[in-house]
């Protein structure tokens, strides 16, 4: 069987056009019925003729007709078919869907790809090379940089990266490399872990533009139960990013001040835009103390006394926030900022309470909390006590109650909510 590889995406969209010219070139004319039916008999196991096929078919915007064509040229070891084949179905059907097809067919031996391509898949699972913590995900990805890195003010928050394929880790490192260049985000106190690779069939994250994007998140288990790292990063994907849980969902191509917005919601910061209804109506509420928004001016003393400081300028605003709720929002400066359009500045104030909160890190949720709450779900009640003892472990309150719960009464489910997610995250207007 012969090795192909993948087109490059930045070809994809000229892809039918290629292949017209092709057509011309090679004198693909129209064909009386019964030539195109010898050659279709004939296409079945002469690659050549499939492949002509197939360009025909494109050339003539059938595009399901030339992909089965191109996949039959494939199967029958056509150098350029794997080409078409796989751009077709990553402009059809998405790369989640077409990494989906490449697995099932190469557990059949239907098709081939030279592992040097499957990382654009994010197929890590099919290399021959070792795939374990010892392997540096670098040489997985074909990448050469620095692994991980440590804050000067030392690490009172930790957070494990993780990407599905190679687009996705080489963003990553350039994230990685505008916080260290920012001057507000360098200043903190937080800790990013060497990035790790998770095959994109397995998290099987979302890839509707307009969605929230959603992983199988109960297959990070695994992978959490031997890190210390409190929060994760997941870069994939293609939709709308947020924060829930302890994870920070972003798509593969995210760039810092998306991560920035999100990175804030650890800290009990929610949008300064209008929330969708269902989300209103759990955060919209007096006795729920925000870090930049008030529930009503009436909130003001009890987030003074919760905080412990105001900004130096404080300036009540209102905000459409909680327009879905019975109450009004403000937040305490006047300026725009990150938390209304995630491309605005980060206000030296909201940094300030963030720097604030990193000095009791306990009391941020941990993801192995939440990942606890899956392993329940899925009855894995093994990973259940080991995250929440990890989570323990990390000095997290109610992960405390609830393992003392369950050794008191172990046959008693330990009820553990999911927190709600944040809104997704819209761009500046008109920008």
């Amino acid at each position: 069987m012969m090795a192909f590889k993948i087109i490059s995406p930045h070809y994809q969209s000229q892809l039918a056009g290629f292949f017209a010219i092709c057509c011309l070139l090679t004198a693909c004319q129209p064909m009386a019925p019964s030539q195109e039916q010898e050659q279709m008999e004939e296409a079945k196991y002469n690659a050549a003729v499939a492949y002509r096929l197939a360009q025909r078919r494109l050339a003539s915007d059938e595009t399901d007709a030339a992909l089965r064509w191109f996949e039959q040229a494939w199967q029958l070891g056509h150098q350029d078919a794997a080409e078409a084949v796989l751009a077709l179905r990553q402009r059809r059907d998405g790369k989640l869907a077409t990494a989906q097809w490449v697995e099932a067919q190469q557990s059949q031996a239907a098709v081939h790809l030279p592992e040097s391509q499957l990382p654009q898949l994010g197929l890590w699972h099919l290399r021959a090379e070792p795939t374990d913590a010892d392997w540096p995900f670098w040489l997985q990805a074909g990448l050469t940089d620095q692994a991980g890195w440590q804050s000067a003010e030392a690490c009172q928050l930790t957070l494990q990266p993780i990407a599905v394929t190679q687009q996705g880790a080489e963003q990553w490192l350039q994230i990685q490399r505008a916080w260290q260049q920012d001057k507000q985000l360098h200043s903190l106190a937080v800790c990013f872990q060497p990035l790790r690779l998770i095959s994109s069939t397995e998290l099987a994250c979302s890839e509707q533009a307009e969605q929230r994007i959603d992983c199988q998140y109960q297959a990070l288990i695994p992978y959490v139960q031997n890190t210390s790292a409190q929060q994760l990063i997941i870069m994939a994907g293609r939709g709308r990013a947020s924060y829930n849980n302890g994870i920070i969902q972003l798509p593969e191509r995210a760039d810092l001040a998306l991560l920035r917005h999100e990175f804030m919601h650890i800290f009990n910061f929610i949008d300064e835009y209008r929330l969708p209804r269902e989300v209103a109506q759990q955060v919209c509420k007096p006795e729920r103390i925000h870090a930049n928004i008030l529930i009503g001016k009436a909130q003001l003393t009890a987030y003074k006394q919760y905080w412990g400081l105001l900004p130096e300028q404080l300036e009540l605003t209102e905000v459409p926030t909680c327009e879905y709720s019975e109450y009004q929002a403000y937040r305490l400066i006047a300026a725009s900022n990150s938390m209304e359009y995630f491309q605005l500045a980060l206000p030296d104030y909201y940094l300030r309470l963030v720097k604030q909160q990193l000095k009791m890190p306990e009391q941020l949720m941990p993801v192995q909390y939440y990942l606890a709450y899956q392993a329940r779900l899925h009855q894995l009640d093994t990973e259940w006590l080991r995250l929440m003892q990890l989570a323990d472990e990390l000095g997290y309150a109610d992960a405390e109650r609830l393992l003392n719960q369950r050794l008191s009464a172990p046959t008693v489910p330990a009820p553990v909510s999911a927190h709600p997610q944040d809104s997704a995250v819209p761009a500046v207007s008109g920008g």
